[in-house]
């Protein structure tokens, strides 16, 4: 499989008394879905926000497809992470005031690129076409949850970056999002990346790797 993603010794340190990455070093093939496990505070997050280009390394490369991302201006770098990540969070962040439709559609206001029809398409996808015009306070948590699901593809990205998606839900929620996301893995041919404290959860996906002492293994 072709590597969509290449990180070669990353380190990060957030003060001089506290090393969070120190050199780590990550593969991930394009289609591959990885979930990333590890005591609180051991830098999980760090590394996906260093994935996803919202984070700098101290040292080492971010390669994403080819590109040495960390070699981007800031405005590239911007319509790089737009294009090509998509992010899904354990909060869902949606616009409080925004129709489920509104909030779906938010990223595509950058490249004002119509992309209406693929936002029904896919809502409809994960049962929420009757949900349309209704705002973030009248939905379930697992219905926010996948209207941010949505979202974060709604750009048609390469690599999809979960950090802890079904923290904030019950069992059921948890299981109903994670199916959601491992068939979009395949439908859509979707690198998946996530962080979990389930290693219930994590056991589905392709690989299984630990943040431990600031390394992965």
């Amino acid at each position: 499989m072709t590597a969509l993603l290449d990180l070669s010794d990353i380190s990060k340190r957030y003060d001089a008394n506290t090393g969070v990455l120190n050199g780590l070093n990550l593969t991930v093939s394009a289609g591959e879905s990885v979930g990333i496990v590890g005591a609180s505070g051991c830098g999980k997050s760090t590394l996906l926000n260093i994935v996803g280009t919202l984070d700098r390394p101290d040292s080492g490369s971010v390669v994403f497809d080819g590109i040495d991302v960390l070699k981007l201006g800031a405005m590239p770098l911007a319509s790089f992470r737009n294009d090509r990540i998509g992010f899904v969070f354990q909060l869902h962040h949606l616009l409080p005031q925004c129709t489920v439709l509104e909030n779906v559609l938010v990223p595509t206001l950058v490249k004002k690129v119509d992309e209406k029809e693929r936002a029904l398409q896919l809502l409809e996808r994960v049962g929420l076409q009757d949900r349309l015009s209704h705002r973030p306070g009248q939905l379930s948590g697992g219905e926010r949850q996948r209207v941010a699901v949505v979202r974060a593809l709604i750009n048609r990205p390469d690599l999809l970056l979960a950090d802890e998606p079904t923290g904030a839900l019950n069992r059921a929620g948890a299981d109903e999002l994670m199916e959601l996301l491992l068939e979009l893995n395949r439908a859509e041919n979707l690198t998946l990346i996530m962080v979990t404290h389930s290693m219930r959860l994590a056991e589905r996906l392709d690989r299984v790797l630990t943040v431990e002492n600031g390394k992965l293994r």
